[in-house]
């Protein structure tokens, strides 16, 4: 088995296809406006083009196209198991995109999705709509679940359109989770004390292996403190982390990097959370073959995949001392094997 697949620099977006019903849609006139040397080929719904049987998620990972759609239905879902709700009694995460700019061999969207294209929902406005009914308490949603909102915000503005919308409504909570290096792309707005920017970080090694065409590590604790000094809230998450060659020294040597370079006082929160997914998804992974990542002999507990209880406890006796080496107890969240649920 290969150790990953090729890296690759994608060739973003020869071709929009674009749903019939959108074409006048201000955000699909000023998208088009942005691509005027792709080639545009008009559709009824995108399921025509995202769905299509037989797809080759590794070439087309190399050459990504952009779908632009209305989104039908709920933008917005209650948040999974997988993922951290910090607290908060109501969460969701929107699903306005799908797909993701990034190649990453460990992504669970390889096993969801057909396609490596990215739909875009242009009608963001509808989600809006569809959250203020649940506005009338404390409500945090993740922005970015299925997704990396961040690096494409060149193209969709849409992580501009969630942090206007935030601002006016004083229960609404945003995780924004990103690899990328685009904090730019917002430095226009005013922090906002309910909004987290949230950055995963891996080894270097790992982003070279297994993160394809991600901004280096350096370049995304560059964003991070360039969100701090601006005073928003930051989280770091070292999450997934993955069991591979070289462990017991990537991973620490990773935490004093991350720490040598930002001031502990200053995050919200470190996340340390080892690989997981669902057992479907996992399957999905491996009749891919792109990557060693899907072969690991995990462990499956209530359909989940997860590393052996020996190696997930290894993982964090090994990294969490060292991450308190920095940080109070209180700043650190890991995860607990046997409920799946995040601990503080």
């Amino acid at each position: 088995m290969k150790h990953s697949s090729p890296s690759c620099t994608p060739r973003l977006f020869s071709h929009l296809y674009i749903e019939k019903a959108v074409l006048d849609h201000p955000q699909t006139r000023r998208i088009i406006e942005k691509f005027d040397r792709s080639n545009i080929i008009v559709i009824g719904h995108y399921k025509e083009v995202f769905n299509r049987p037989s797809q080759s998620f590794a070439t087309q990972s190399g050459a990504k196209k952009l779908i632009l759609a209305r989104r039908e239905g709920k933008f917005l879902h209650e948040g999974s198991r997988y993922s951290d709700g910090f607290g908060h009694r109501r969460f969701f995460y929107a699903s306005s995109l799908m797909g993701c700019l990034y190649d990453c061999d460990y992504c669970y969207l390889q096993g969801l999705y057909p396609s490596a294209n990215t739909v875009l929902f242009v009608n963001l406005e509808e989600a809006f709509e569809q959250l203020l009914p649940h506005l009338s308490e404390e409500t945090l949603v993740a922005t970015s679940y299925d997704t990396d909102t961040l690096a494409v915000e060149a193209l969709s503005g849409q992580t501009s359109q969630w942090l206007n919308f935030a601002s006016a409504q004083p229960n609404l909570h945003l995780e924004i989770r990103t690899k990328s290096a685009n904090f730019r792309a917002i430095d226009d707005h005013l922090p906002n004390p309910r909004v987290t920017l949230a950055w995963t970080l891996s080894p270097q090694e790992i982003v070279d292996r297994y993160e394809h065409g991600t901004p280096s590590l350096s370049h995304r604790l560059k964003a991070a403190n360039e969100a701090i000094r601006a005073g928003w809230k930051v989280r770091l998450c070292i999450d997934p982390v993955i069991y591979t060659d070289g462990f017991e020294t990537l991973y620490p040597a990773l935490i004093e990097t991350v720490f040598q370079t930002v001031d502990a006082e200053k995050i919200e929160h470190l996340t340390l959370g080892s690989f997981r997914m669902s057992q479907s998804h996992l399957r999905a992974l491996k009749k891919l073959g792109r990557s060693d990542v899907a072969f690991y002999p995990y462990d499956v507990r209530s359909d989940t995949a997860t590393y052996p209880e020996a190696i997930e406890r290894h993982i964090l006796e090994t990294l969490r001392p060292e991450a308190l080496r920095y940080l109070p107890e209180a700043k650190l969240r890991t995860w607990e094997r046997l409920s799946l649920e995040p601990i503080s």
